[in-house]
């Protein structure tokens, strides 16, 4: 029977709160585990728990095969907390073992009498006068009548754990979990064979809580037809092991890939990180929100094209997160992303590959904008967003539209936002870099509301800006702009302005036309990734609509992204398709501060 105790000590360890109650529950259990031996290597803990940032002291222990889990507050004098305790105790020595109002008893024993205190490291009792926080910080050992438990203070624990429902093999796959006192977890993957239920462990490696290492675990096209287990073992700084490691299978078994992907092509160009304190690789893309994607107009009108697999969200984020691992950025710009996405899914993802990320979204709108950062090269200084059509409200431009009710209301009543992060390179302490990052209006016909939201863009960007006075303040600009390169909106960006004349004016016809209307930009940009032949291409439109924009005297670009042609854009009719999760193409590209 000795010999059978590691096996159930490690079976009883892992255990759930749940879990244990039923399995204690059984009779034949309970005359197991009522042997002194085993009572004593298993029973005689409890578990205190102080998260710093609530005002709750949690204790969880057994009585007489039951756990007891207990909540007070920190502030509260802890002879409180040892009361509750004892009479929990009594309540449990005093209750009969069959239940029923025959055979209740009167109290046979009194409170008082009963000695319930917390010892220290040195075997001196505690002070109950002082406070929960720090009686049971202190504490090594609690004492309640005849039983002890040893105090185990804030143990490393997995929270929650879960991998996505749909595995591919080349795809990188991170758990995406939350822990509490932890500072380091090892990973340990296994695959589990599907005749014989095997499993073998693949990979086993640990990671720093909190940190900027990679979690990532990809699976290889050999792992085709098993399923994906993870367990996660969390430890703290004194390298103490939590007492109950965490894992999760993936019911669905690993599948293999679509094929090569259009992104694994600039992946050639993109497999090194860049180190240099004064360089970065920026990214721009325009994921194409689920809540558009999954509409039946987008893909029975828009999309035919595109099987109703492939423009599943569960589908197409593995394909982009994908992406964006093989481009190695520093700072990653997306438009039409999902709030519910990015928080259960791209921010854990991200933060798996050392990324940190904001998500702001559209005015009455479940997407919007999201930017990433890569916590080894950046810090994160200031996070500001605005709609856009306010910022013209204080302009004396408004003064001109306002005379155009028409023009006015089109204007103010579009749900675009401006999303600003400004970082500061790890290594340049006086740099301030401002991130723009936005999606203009998309209807046709209304590229004098797009210059406007443009100028109305750059505005509130130069009165954000007046914060920094006194740092080198270097501004990118981002984005979907839905605006092709001979556009007046590209026009302002590039010269400096649009005239009162441009025929701009008059594309909203004599409803919108207002006239006196010219707009200057007195910071002149280019745009660093060029102007490809086209960054939409879906059915019917083929276009560059996406730039990333900044002063060609702040910045140099090393290195430009190439771009899709147009016979790997048509391989699978146009965009999405089952290799290319959006309508949209990524664009990037390498820039050194000058």
């Amino acid at each position: 029977m000795l010999a059978t105790l590691p096996k159930v000590v490690q079976v009883i360890s892992r255990c759930s709160r749940r879990s244990w109650n039923r399995l204690i529950a059984n009779s034949s259990v309970q005359l197991f585990l009522s042997t002194s031996w085993l009572c004593h290597y298993t029973m005689n803990k409890a578990i205190v728990r102080i998260p710093p940032d609530n005002n709750i002291v949690c204790i969880d222990y057994d009585i007489g095969f039951k756990m007891r889990y207990l909540q007070r507050d920190k502030d509260e004098v802890v002879s409180r907390a040892l009361a509750r305790i004892k009479l929990s105790y009594i309540k449990e020595k005093q209750s009969p073992k069959k239940k029923g109002k025959r055979n209740r008893q009167p109290p046979q024993q009194d409170s008082d009498v009963l000695q319930a205190f917390l010892l220290d490291g040195n075997g001196n009792r505690i002070d109950e006068n002082i406070t929960n926080g720090i009686a049971w910080s202190q504490a090594k050992q609690l004492v309640v009548g005849d039983k002890q438990y040893a105090i185990e203070v804030n143990p490393p624990k997995i929270l929650s754990l879960r991998l996505p429902d749909t595995i591919m093999a080349q795809f990188p796959m991170v758990p995406i979990l939350t822990a509490e006192f932890t500072d380091t977890i090892k990973y340990d993957w296994f695959t589990i064979a599907p005749d014989s239920n095997e499993e073998t462990l693949v990979e086993s490696k640990i990671v720093n809580h909190d940190s900027t290492q990679i979690t990532a675990f990809i699976p290889q096209t050999q792992h085709v037809g098993s399923k994906l287990k993870v367990v996660c073992t969390p430890y703290n700084s004194q390298h103490t092991q939590g007492s109950d490691p965490s894992s999760v299978t993936v019911a669905a078994a690993i599948t293999a890939g679509p094929g090569t992907c259009p992104c694994q092509m600039t992946h050639l160009y993109t497999k090194k990180r860049l180190t240099q304190p004064d360089s970065f690789r920026i990214v721009s893309y325009n994921v194409l929100a689920d809540t558009y994607s999954s509409q039946e107009h987008t893909q029975k009108v828009l999309f035919p094209y595109c099987p109703p697999y492939a423009l599943s969200i569960d589908y197409r984020k593995l394909l982009i997160t994908r992406e964006l691992y093989g481009y190695n950025a520093d700072i990653i710009c997306l438009q039409e992303c999902d709030k519910d996405i990015f928080n259960q899914f791209y921010a854990p993802f991200m933060k798996g590959l050392g990324y940190d990320g904001i998500q702001d979204s559209k005015i009455n709108n479940r997407e919007g904008e999201a930017t990433f950062y890569h916590m080894d090269r950046f810090n994160m200084i200031d996070h500001h967003c605005q709609s856009i059509g306010n910022t013209l409200k204080n302009d004396e431009i408004f003064k001109q539209i306002c005379k155009c009710p028409t023009l006015k209301y089109r204007l103010l009543n579009r749900n675009s936002i401006v999303q600003i992060v400004t970082l500061q390179p790890k290594e340049l302490e006086n740099i301030r870099l401002v991130v723009v990052n936005t999606h203009f209006y998309f209807r046709p016909q209304a590229s004098h509301i797009r210059v406007l939201q443009g100028y109305s863009m750059l505005k509130c960007v130069e009165k954000y800006c007046e914060k920094f006075i006194g740092n080198d303040v270097r501004v990118l600009y981002c984005g979907d702009f839905n605006s092709h390169p001979r556009t007046a909106l590209v026009k302002l960006m590039t010269t400096g302005s649009v005239q009162s004349n441009d025929p701009v004016w008059h594309e909203g016809g004599e409803e919108e036309f207002c006239e006196n209307i010219s707009l200057r930009n007195d910071k002149k940009c280019v745009s660093f990734t060029g102007y490809p032949q086209f960054t939409n291409f879906v059915n019917g439109f083929v276009e560059c609509l996406d730039y990333i924009f900044g002063q060609p005297e702040h910045f140099q670009v090393e290195q430009v992204f190439p771009s899709m042609t147009e016979e790997v854009a048509t391989a699978y009719t146009a965009l999405p398709s089952v290799v290319s999760p959006s309508d949209h193409v990524a664009i990037g590209c390498d820039l050194r501060l000058k």
